[in-house]
């Protein structure tokens, strides 16, 4: 990587290059040299040709207030691009005098003036210029950030003046945006809590060490935020970056905010069963989360920050990602489309996102969208599918194996996933995915056993929410088609924690007739909770719809989901015509919201 220095150096190299007026830049002493010319004020500093000259008396005016003459006369070497009087407006430069020492230097005289020697001349590229306020603008043969030269190359002992037509806009970052907003008090107030200063060592003059300390003759001190750093994983303040932000104003934070809060209520105290350790225990923070959750939950209102991280960790999408060009105003979505977070989200539905802008931005870093209502989909953000394939505990049974069958094995028997509903065929039947992948006991643990085995499913992650919980068993046919048809009897039960802290046991599906019924050799069977499957097929068994009332997110706490067998094994009549080997391709809960919204459309 070039470092800034020499970066610098190659961009003046290629603009000196070939100009008959310009000397060469042919090594590290020169390339912040001016060139000898005979021109009036050739032997003067920058600020006595800029305070000399009655074309440039706002200029000279505005950095003599901010103390800026100091820098502009000292032996520094800078590249000015002065705009003239009659390129100011007289209400633009009377804001800028009558505002602060600080907003003057970044917002007109930083943004005007670089680093090193930029010379126009006709054999130039067209490049970019970073001035000192970190801004990025086009420098052209005939143009700086969009307006023509005046006159171009003056010299002076410390740098060289170019005079333009015009005053370069300055606009602000994503990140300083944050501070200026308006009518946005609740985003704004939540992301500034974090904001940090610090220092930084690259930028300060380093002082003597003084007890064993280093100190700094001049200390720069930058600001930071993790929740921007750590949640929206977006880097706002790069000014080499192009993102979309999304802010919610006041109405559309409030709305969110309530829709959120619900689903990460937390007692007090949770106990729940170890499936390793098979005994009740308390609950604490999941160590893997400490670090991503620190931001979250500085406040110590765990409720409240997770749902302001929650709100906030998918505003911010990048433009170098192909799909979130509609985003910034090119093109357009599609049904089915999906914007790409700077959080690692998809999501879809965009076009309702965006006809909720009530206001756009220009920044110096991207573009800003100010919102009336975040209409982002629940289970795509902070409500989300919980789904696991893998047993945590088994109990009678010494080793799982994962099967991958490969989809053509399976062409030409569609028949086998005729009972599988699109929403789940797309999670057990991936696009991206060449298999099908189930996990099932061993037969060598199986055959010949009397066995009953069991599986226990941590769900992991859930929220206070009400979930439709489906299980997906898989037939032997899909490996083996000329295997035996047997049909399974299972029963299953939610190993849960109630508000009051309690251990509770639920039979699901709940109901004294909730069984799904099928008709096999010995009829119907409504009577007990027994969940059987159509034999031969790939069942979704439907244990209905459950609401927890604690949520687990962000613990390493969890409500347990056991299946197990309702036949006896102990004769081989029983092994023979039941299938005893349990095979799982998922355990799915589907928030009831899209449970509820898929049930009713296909498209989803």
């Amino acid at each position: 990587m070039i470092t800034k220095n020499i970066k610098y150096y190659l961009v003046a190299c290629m603009l000196c290059c070939g100009a008959a007026a310009v000397t060469s830049c042919t090594d590290y002493s020169d390339y912040n040299t001016v060139p000898e010319d005979p021109q009036p004020g050739a032997n003067m500093t920058l600020w006595e040709n800029i305070s000399s000259d009655q074309q440039l008396t706002k200029f000279a005016a505005l950095a003599r207030k901010c103390n800026f003459s100091e820098a502009l006369n000292s032996p520094r070497f800078y590249t000015v691009w002065a705009p003239v009087d009659n390129a100011i407006s007289d209400d633009e430069y009377n804001r800028l005098m009558a505002s602060d020492s600080a907003t003057i230097v970044k917002q007109f005289i930083q943004q005007h003036i670089t680093e090193y020697n930029y010379q126009v001349s006709a054999a130039q590229d067209s490049v970019t210029i970073v001035s000192l306020n970190a801004k990025h603008h086009p420098f052209t043969q005939t143009a700086f950030d969009g307006y023509n030269y005046l006159s171009v190359n003056s010299p002076s002992t410390n740098g060289v003046l170019h005079k333009i037509n015009g005053m370069s806009e300055f606009y602000y970052n994503l990140y300083e945006n944050i501070d200026s907003l308006a009518g946005c008090d609740s985003i704004k107030k939540y992301i500034q809590k974090y904001d940090e200063y610090y220092l930084d060592v690259n930028a300060s003059v380093i002082g003597p060490l003084r007890d064993g300390k280093q100190t700094y003759l001049d200390s720069v001190m930058k600001k930071r935020n993790n929740v921007i750093r750590e949640i929206m994983r977006a880097d706002l303040d790069n000014e080499d970056s192009t993102y979309c932000m999304f802010i919610p104003n006041d109405d559309a934070w409030n709305d969110a905010y309530d829709k959120v809060y619900p689903c990460y209520n937390f007692i007090a105290k949770m106990d729940y069963m170890d499936l390793t350790k098979k005994t009740t225990v308390a609950s604490s923070i999941k160590a893997t989360d400490a670090k991503a959750e620190k931001a979250a939950t500085a406040s110590g209102d765990l409720q409240d920050s997770l749902t302001c991280r929650n709100i906030v960790s998918n505003l911010v999408f990048s433009k170098s990602w192909p799909y979130n060009q509609p985003l910034f105003g090119n093109g357009s979505f599609n049904a089915g489309d999906s914007a790409y977070t700077t959080s690692r989200k998809y999501l879809t539905h965009m076009n309702e996102l965006l006809n909720h802008t009530v206001a756009t931005g220009e920044m110096s870093n991207g573009m800003t969208r100010i919102v009336d209502s975040l209409a982002f989909r629940s289970w795509q953000t902070y409500n989300p599918v919980i789904s696991t394939m893998y047993p945590d505990a088994t109990m009678k049974v010494k080793k799982l194996t994962t099967h991958n069958i490969a989809k053509d094995y399976l062409v030409g028997r569609d028949s086998l996933f005729s009972k599988v509903p699109p929403m789940i065929r797309q999670w057990i039947l991936p696009e991206k995915s060449r298999f099908f992948s189930y996990v099932a006991v061993d037969n060598a643990n199986i055959d010949g056993s009397t066995g009953v085995p069991e599986f226990d499913f941590a769900l992991k992650g859930v929220r206070s929410t009400t979930y439709h919980i489906y299980v997906v068993t898989v037939p032997a046919q899909v490996e083996e088609p000329q295997a035996a048809v047997k049909p399974y009897y299972l029963r299953f039960y939610l190993s849960w924690t109630d508000a009051a802290n309690k251990q509770q046991l639920t039979v699901l599906p709940q109901g004294a007739n909730a069984g799904i019924e099928i008709t096999t050799d010995e009829g119907n069977n409504g009577t007990k909770l027994i969940c059987l499957g159509d034999p031969g097929r790939v069942n979704v068994i439907d244990l209905g719809e459950f609401t927890f009332p604690a949520c687990y997110y962000g613990l390493d706490a969890y409500p347990n989901l056991m299946m197990t067998h309702t036949k006896k094994y102990t004769s081989s009549a029983n092994r023979s015509k039941y299938d005893q080997q349990m095979r799982v391709a998922g355990v799915y809960l589907v928030p009831k919201e899209y449970n509820d919204l898929w049930a009713n459309s296909d498209n989803e």
